[in-house]
């Protein structure tokens, strides 16, 4: 069985999934979603594009979101690995 392939939101890096970070939108959140069981649109990305993905937006682009997002939960997060 093939290994599903994601792109990052940022650097647009094909990458086997296991190797990305999935996060969806909660509200006007983004949130981690590092078991991949969160319903709903799923946006993928390296760790390392964290920073440069906030700088350019890529969040509300990836999940569709017309309002802004807050990133604080997923920075939370990504601090702690």
């Amino acid at each position: 069985m093939a290994t599903p392939i994601r792109s990052c939101i940022l650097c647009r890096k094909r990458e086997n999934w296991t190797e990305l970070l999935r996060v969806v939108k909660d509200g006007d959140r983004v949130i981690p979603d590092p078991l991949n069981l969160q319903p709903g649109r799923g946006a993928w990305l390296h760790r390392k594009c964290f920073d440069a993905a906030k700088e350019r937006g890529s969040f509300g682009r990836a999940l569709r979101s017309t309002e802004p997002l807050s990133t604080e939960a997923l920075e939370d997060f990504l601090e702690q690995q």
